[in-house]
């Protein structure tokens, strides 16, 4: 007897990637108010060719100086079919539906870029660290990695829930970990932060302008 296919945990991942990307906007929407003057302050200083990690539904798509070379890498297919819409609106935006792993060696990107950028992605990354290495060998040695991430509270008492919960919101939210200290992860993958901003928006929050260190 054939299975359900509904019983298979891809079939389930399928869809439930499909209904993240349908919410995802509308979930962030008010969250981006404040975002958004954040990741255009960042993609303002870009030039040349640039790696975007995680592009999800191309909310940084129209923030990019229009003579900046984008090369932007996104996973989820149905967070690569929304992205791919508004790429379609901006000839400088090159889509790709790769993870960070494939970034290396791929045919139809450069060997190394002037910027990479790292957004709201090192949380679902399932391995941080090989990340922040592939994140570095992409840059040239006097690239940029530009970075706006969540990362976990400092504060005692929300940092222990965070701590609490995560376990229940990393498959709510698709991997996303609440549990995370980005900076600590890139800093100790030696970048260098020239620019970094530590706010608050319900949780922590950092962001920061960072070089590799490539002796």
């Amino acid at each position: 007897m054939n299975e359900n296919p509904t019983s298979q945990p891809g079939f389930i991942r399928k869809h439930y990637q499909k209904l993240m990307a349908a919410f995802y906007n509308p979930f962030m929407k008010s969250l981006e108010k404040v975002l958004t003057g954040h990741r255009r302050k960042l993609l303002q200083k870009t030039s040349g060719a640039v790696l975007e990690v995680g592009a999800g539904t191309g909310v940084n798509f129209p923030l990019y100086p229009k003579d900046v070379g984008v090369f932007a890498i996104e996973p989820s297919v149905p967070m690569y079919k929304r992205a791919l819409k508004i790429a379609a609106n901006y000839p400088n935006i090159h889509l790709f539906n790769i993870g960070i792993e494939a970034v290396k060696n791929h045919p139809e990107l450069p060997d190394e870029f002037d910027f990479v950028t790292s957004m709201l992605v090192l949380c679902t990354i399932p391995d941080p660290q090989l990340a922040a290495g592939i994140y570095r060998d992409a840059l040239k040695k006097d690239g940029q990695l530009l970075v706006l991430e969540h990362i976990h509270a400092t504060g005692r008492f929300y940092g222990k829930f965070q701590s609490f919960v995560n376990p229940l919101w990393r498959p709510f939210a698709d991997g996303c970990n609440l549990t995370r200290r980005q900076d600590q992860i890139l800093k100790e993958a030696g970048f260098l932060p020239v620019f970094e901003n530590y706010f608050s928006l319900g949780t922590d929050w950092y962001e920061a302008v960072m070089l590799p260190d490539k002796k």
